[in-house]
């Protein structure tokens, strides 16, 4: 099994195969065995491009007046749709965190690998291999699980996150919203005290 390089080097890895009897039968074995977990697990990780896919589509539809009645800005000054707005970002972000957390980079790299390898290339399969090799290659982080320990590279989530931008004005305004508004009507169960009121916004 190969890590990413092997789309940038495809001609040099398949002639090692085609050089060795052992390898092929090696390959096609383990093609047999494991090709519906790779496919499971590759529409997974698709699964993940293509919201982004469908939340960056219906952003740019509401920006470009697609929807009549609704604007980004008449969204935002209702609570439930900015609620509605904060969330979908929230679901990308803990789907990318959660990713890189319990599937090991170079697991996802190796399935993607396959994946590639094992499909008819350029097949409608395909046709988001790439951006998905993009979304699910290294980014430095590794949780080691039997230790309970972290490695967190330098500006991590930040680039991470990055790699398929949204609206850097839209993700400022929200934060700005889950910073001061009281998003989830949570002042009222925390009273009026002034001491209470960070913790009633953060929840």
């Amino acid at each position: 099994m190969w890590d990413l390089n092997y789309i940038a080097e495809q001609d040099r890895y398949d002639l090692m195969l085609q050089e060795s009897t052992e390898l092929l039968n090696l390959d096609e074995a383990f093609r047999e065995s494991y090709i519906d977990i790779v496919k499971r697990f590759y529409n997974m990780f698709e699964s993940i491009y293509k919201y982004f896919q469908m939340l960056q589509v219906f952003l740019s539809d509401v920006n470009e007046g697609k929807y009549i009645e609704f604007t980004l800005e008449a969204i935002l000054s209702e609570k439930e749709g900015k609620r509605l707005i904060i969330e979908a970002l929230y679901n990308y972000g803990a789907m990318l965190l959660l990713l890189d957390r319990l599937i090991p980079s170079i697991a996802r790299e190796r399935i993607v690998t396959c994946y590639i390898r094992y499909s008819n290339f350029g097949s409608s399969d395909q046709s988001n291999s790439t951006a998905v090799a993009k979304l699910i290659k290294s980014t430095g982080y590794f949780y080691n699980k039997a230790m309970n320990t972290e490695t967190i590279p330098e500006q991590y989530p930040a680039k991470y996150f990055s790699r398929f931008k949204l609206d850097p004005r839209l993700v400022e305004s929200l934060l700005n919203s889950m910073k001061d508004d009281d998003i989830y009507d949570k002042l009222a169960v925390y009273g009026n005290n002034p001491l209470h009121r960070s913790l009633a916004l953060a929840n």
